[in-house]
């Protein structure tokens, strides 16, 4: 816990250079919690959701070391006004989340270095921060507000069944697995950083969280709680809603099996069959527990 008699983690935050020159015109040094929630969004997120600028990419992930140092100054601490806003801001950059969070290509482990900017190339503008030790260190700060988590795993989720979509059904080997075991990995990484949550919350407030959790992803969505748009006419959208059904049955139990239990979806959508679904099946769904060994033994 923070010692309360020192700066909060909004105003080690607020004072950091970085944050000063990421809002611009609207940084004030006298700003509140919210106030600076709401400064950091607006300069941050796009007209939609993985739309930025490559000022917007920059703001983004100067916001984000800030974060991760202030994370540490205030032992883990992150003020609750920051969580939320900071969660949104996280799920508008989803595409970057995923490979940050996942099997991280070269581009993102290079341009991940505190120094390095946030670019752009053929499929958009980009932004990368080291996965162990910035953007952990904030996603699990952030989850301490149970919205904010599943504001995080549903943008994954939305990105691991867009990636799916893309799949070539007659791919085979790595090729079949590669998009969800991806997905998965990201995943995985969630899994452990929500089992260190409860862990430190402890049993009984632990689980409150895992139920608000679980509230927040199986919430109705639009058209209502069982409306699974026909794969033909939304692919991802018929990928997202099945799983979110899947959560209101099974729980905390369709959290852990997200990566398999979407492909299988998709697989059954595009009929895809035989030893090589199988395979990749089973290599998807051991990403994701290895993932989350990883993260959790990583904020042990």
């Amino acid at each position: 816990m923070r010692d309360s008699s020192g700066p909060s983690s909004c105003e080690v935050v607020r004072d950091d250079a970085r944050v000063e020159k990421a809002l611009g015109d609207r940084y004030d040094e006298a700003m509140t919690c919210a106030e600076l929630g709401a400064a950091v969004k607006a300069v941050t997120v796009g007209t939609a959701p993985g739309k930025h600028s490559l000022e917007q990419a920059q703001a983004m992930k100067d916001v984000l070391l800030a974060v991760a140092e202030s994370v540490g100054e205030a032992d883990g601490g992150l003020d609750a006004g920051l969580r939320l806003p900071l969660g949104q801001v996280l799920a508008g950059y989803r595409a970057d989340l995923q490979e940050n969070m996942g099997l991280t290509s070269s581009a993102y482990v290079r341009n991940g270095l505190p120094a390095g900017p946030a670019w752009e190339d053929g499929a958009g503008v980009h932004v990368s921060v080291d996965w162990k030790s910035a953007l952990l260190p904030v996603v699990r700060a952030v989850s301490e507000d149970p919205r904010a988590y599943a504001v995080i795993r549903d943008a994954l989720t939305l990105q691991g069944a867009e990636g799916l979509v893309a799949t070539e059904p007659d791919s085979t080997g790595s090729e079949l697995s590669a998009p969800a075991a991806r997905s998965a990995w990201a995943l995985g990484n969630l899994d452990g950083v929500a089992a260190d949550v409860v862990r430190d919350l402890g049993k009984d407030r632990g689980r409150e969280w895992r139920a608000a959790v679980l509230a927040e992803l199986s919430a109705p969505g639009e058209g209502g709680k069982n409306a699974v748009p026909a794969f033909s006419d939304d692919a991802a959208g018929h990928l997202v809603a099945r799983w979110r059904a899947d959560v209101n049955d099974r729980g905390a139990e369709a959290l852990e099996n997200q990566g398999a239990s979407m492909f299988g979806a998709w697989c059954d959508a595009v009929r895809v069959a035989g030893g090589d679904r199988a395979a990749a099946r089973e290599r998807v769904e051991s990403g994701q527990k290895a993932a989350r060994r990883e993260a959790l033994a990583h904020l042990d």
